[in-house]
């Protein structure tokens, strides 16, 4: 089990995406398998990304629609998963 955590940004694009019609749920049952410790199922293309954002991971919760998440420990060695931001891959890069 980890530990979850939330940025403020993503808090934020949580509301819009929630707002924006998008099935909320689908975002939290991911959510929910990488605070268990499960691995994420193929169809979710969950990867490692590189350069600026080379600590971080992305998934696709459906079509263009992401999710920015980062694994790691707290200061007492606690296993946490961090959430970043969720948004489509446009408003997310750019």
């Amino acid at each position: 089990m980890r530990i979850p955590k939330t940025t403020k940004q993503f808090r934020r694009q949580y509301v819009k995406m929630s707002r924006s019609g998008n099935n909320i749920a689908k975002l939290e049952a991911v959510m929910k398998l990488l605070i268990r410790g499960d691995t994420l199922p193929a169809r979710y293309k969950d990867h490692a990304l590189k350069g600026v954002y080379h600590n971080l991971r992305d998934c696709h919760i459906e079509g263009d629609w992401l999710l920015l998440y980062e694994l790691g420990t707290d200061h007492d060695g606690r296993k946490m998963v961090i959430f970043h931001a969720t948004d489509t891959h446009e408003n997310l890069f750019g």
